[in-house]
């Protein structure tokens, strides 16, 4: 069974949305963000050394990165799943398919940068 390491108020909320709407089963393990630094506990990094959230594990497998998360459970189990989103994936090597990587990998790489530098300048106390 896949196990989603959520730390709250991070990037793993996407990928127990993807999760939920491929109807895939999932445990769900909750860290708690430190209340003074922000950063992650020490028990997160016991499952990846980097700390961070989102990260899956599933069949002694440890997978970190959203973008690699979401392609990896499309690629794995989105054939099979019985949500309504179950063929996610376009056929790859179609047009259709470099299409969805591509707006994917902008999400990731190219629009976050600007939606976490929002987040932060709006929570500078003024």
């Amino acid at each position: 069974m896949i196990t989603v390491h959520h730390l709250e108020t991070s990037r793993s909320q996407r990928i127990l949305w993807l999760l939920e709407e491929l109807g895939v089963p999932y445990e769900l393990k909750i860290y708690q963000r430190d209340k003074a630094t922000r950063l992650a506990p020490a028990a997160l990094k016991k499952v990846h050394p980097l700390g961070k959230s989102p990260v899956i594990t599933d069949s002694g497998e440890v997978i970190a990165e959203s973008g690699a998360i979401i392609e990896y459970l499309v690629e794995t189990y989105g054939s099979a799943a019985s949500g309504d989103l179950a063929q996610l994936q376009p056929l790859p090597g179609t047009p259709a398919h470099r299409q969805c990587r591509f707006w994917m990998h902008y999400a990731e790489g190219s629009l976050m940068n600007w939606l976490v530098m929002k987040l932060v300048f709006m929570n500078i106390p003024t």
